[in-house]
């Protein structure tokens, strides 16, 4: 396939179903040229599936993992910009050989002229993150040391062959430290270790870290220069704390750390978000299980991918907001200070595939069976990087393929390197997850795409004609597509802002006798226009006696709410402006935010732009003046 192929097959791929005119204008081509280009990927994928029109969306019908094949395949993979740039970079940084641009273009299978055309986007791309390319004497990546080398860290993620890279040394290490690394953080780290023999021999030093006193607190520590001879200790340091932001089977923070972390992300949500978290033991244990794997990973800043990270920003753009304000609050979390986009895609993923299951009632089926077909050591690498990617998984066993017919425990999906005939909801998977792998599991798992599941319409074709005589075929296989790869519902509509906070439902007062009687009267007038009941009303005021001030989100700013389960007719919103301050418990509030909520999700696009309102202290000190008409500017511009 050409290149524009490519881009767009995995365009499609990646979000599911697309539009005509969204694929018109991503790729700045005439209709005519993309059904010309979608003719030609149906020829390169026929074996596999086939690129569809249903519904006036483009989607892919067929086996995905075969088409992960084609996509892996070498002479095809690098026609794709996004694939070659990670790999020309890996190459430069690995330093192995003498590139030229004629040596990467018999490896790629791709002309000099491409390849030229790739390493300016490189050049483009690392000027974005301060770095530069140098093309003589040799390839070299120029810059500040600790962005080279968490773009490494970044590459790593992507070889395929990290487990061939076993070193004796790292194995040593993990034997004297006690670690028990996981064999992908092995593998991980023995790449690493030569990577760093190779920045030393350069010369290219890292600068002195904040982080020494910790690091140099870390058990396995004394251990470390065992690893490469001669480190200097600031690089001592370094390796130190990548060490603990590996996967390992022994947890290298205290548990009690990251349970109060998680009660507070957990209390702190449902206080912004008017949102009662069912089954909150799982919920928690989830949440736990994913930040002690990942904590040190945060707190030392060290990169990972997220390659559902543009999928979580778009189906869940408030909430990933929300999330953000939340968890980079340095006064709850001061050890996720500069947490990256990445890591907070992870949580929101969670409470998003979390909302989602509570509003459709179907539960969230996350119980996996890990089954290896050689031995423990892919299923255990597996485990490592599924609690990486999916913190909602639940692993309950781990186990060969020989054992499986004897296997007793309940479980949702087996995950596996192979497909396994005689079994429902196998989902196969490459040893070392790619895009599409976790794309796949997210949406499977916990909800978080629109591509919630993958069906073989020529499998169910031959499965019907078994059993049914005198079949249109032609009919019924068109029919099978409308219904099989119909359009998903959207989501329920959430309004804005500006759509439920209006003049008429903000009021100010210069005094009131207290927060009871605040809350009544911030709720006053939406019980005028008969979106609330008294009952709504009485709720509020009972669960801030019952739980505390939980309400007060900010100084002086509380946001009164309760259960939806009775009381309210419509999504609303009302505001109380108090010019002299209302102790509500203890706590000074001036700013009384009423919301009245019907679900777990149709408000959050309103709260989430309330919350970026409210973080400015200007926008803050303009409420509280009570100047409803600035107010009103206000919310029309950024609610």
């Amino acid at each position: 396939m050409k290149e524009r192929e490519n881009r767009i097959l995995e365009y499609i791929i990646e979000h599911n179903r697309v539009g005509l005119e969204e694929l018109l204008q991503e790729f700045s081509i005439s209709k005519r040229t993309l059904y010309y280009d979608i003719e030609s990927i149906n020829y390169h994928i026929r074996n596999c599936g086939q690129i569809k029109n249903i519904e006036r969306s483009f989607c892919y019908v067929g086996n995905y993992h075969s088409l992960q094949d084609i996509l892996n395949n070498t002479d095809e993979r690098y026609n794709a910009m996004e694939n070659r740039k990670p790999y020309i970079l890996y190459q430069i940084l690995n330093q192995h050989r003498k590139l030229t641009i004629e040596s990467l273009a018999d490896e790629m299978y791709v002309s000099k002229n491409t390849i030229v055309q790739t390493l300016d986007e490189i050049k483009k791309d690392l000027a974005e993150q301060g770095l530069a390319l140098k093309t003589r004497p040799a390839y070299e990546i120029a810059g500040d040391e600790w962005q080279i080398r968490s773009l490494y860290i970044l590459l790593m993620q992507e070889d395929n062959n990290l487990l061939n890279h076993l070193q004796k040394e790292v194995l040593a290490f993990d034997r004297a430290a006690g670690l028990n690394l996981t064999d992908y953080s092995l593998a991980t780290l023995s790449q690493f270790c030569s990577f760093l023999k190779k920045r030393f021999s350069s010369r290219k030093w890292i600068s002195p870290l904040p982080f020494k006193d910790e690091v140099q607190q870390f058990p396995y520590y004394p251990f470390i220069k065992n690893l490469i001879a001669d480190m200097p200790e600031a690089e001592q340091i370094y390796l130190g704390a990548y060490i603990s932001s590996l996967p390992s089977l022994n947890a290298q923070v205290e548990a009690s750390r990251i349970k109060h972390y998680v009660e507070t992300l957990m209390m702190q949500f449902e206080a912004r978000t008017a949102v009662s978290i069912d089954n909150p033991e799982e919920f928690k244990k989830n949440i736990e299980r994913h930040l002690l794997s990942s904590y040190y990973r945060i707190k030392f800043r060290f990169p990972i991918a997220n390659p559902s990270l543009e999928e979580i920003k778009r189906n869940h753009g408030s909430l990933f907001k929300i999330i953000k304000n939340l968890i980079e609050d340095e006064s709850r979390f001061p050890d996720f200070k500069g947490i990256r986009e990445e890591e907070i895609g992870f949580l929101a993923a969670y409470f998003g595939g979390y909302l989602r299951g509570s509003k459709t009632g179907c539960g969230r089926k996350n119980k996996v069976l890990l089954v290896c077909p050689n031995g423990l050591m892919v299923s255990k690498t597996l485990e490592i990087q599924l609690y990486n990617y999916i913190p909602a998984i639940q692993i309950i066993g781990n186990i060969a393929l020989k054992d499986l017919p004897d296997f007793q425990a309940q479980y949702d999906y087996i995950v596996s390197t192979i497909s396994i005939p005689d079994h429902e909801n196998v989902l196969v998977v490459n040893p070392l997850l790619t895009r599409l792998d976790i794309d796949m599991l997210m949406s499977k798992l916990i909800h978080i795409s629109a591509m919630n599941v993958h069906f073989d319409v020529e499998s169910i074709m031959h499965l019907v004609k078994q059993h049914a005589s005198d079949v249109d075929e032609n009919k019924l296989k068109q029919d099978l597509e409308r219904l099989l790869y119909k359009r998903e519902e959207k989501e329920n509509y959430q309004p804005m802002l500006k759509e439920l906070l209006n003049e008429k439902r903000i009021r100010t007062a210069d005094y009131v006798d207290n927060w009871k009687s605040a809350i009544e009267l911030a709720a006053k007038p939406l019980l005028e226009e008969g979106t609330i009941e008294q009952t709504y009303v009485d709720q509020m005021i009972a669960s801030v006696e019952e739980h505390g001030p939980y309400i007060v989100l900010a100084d002086e700013f509380a946001l009164p709410h309760a259960s939806a389960a009775s009381g309210v007719h419509e999504l609303s919103m009302s505001l109380l402006i108090v010019k002299e301050p209302v102790d509500l418990l203890g706590k000074p509030v001036r700013l009384f935010m009423v919301l009245a909520t019907i679900d777990n999700s149709s408000h959050m696009k309103a709260l989430a732009s309330l919350t970026e309102i409210l973080y400015d202290d200007a926008n803050m000190k303009l409420f509280q003046s009570g100047d409803i008409s600035a107010i009103m500017k206000l919310i029309q511009d950024k609610g």
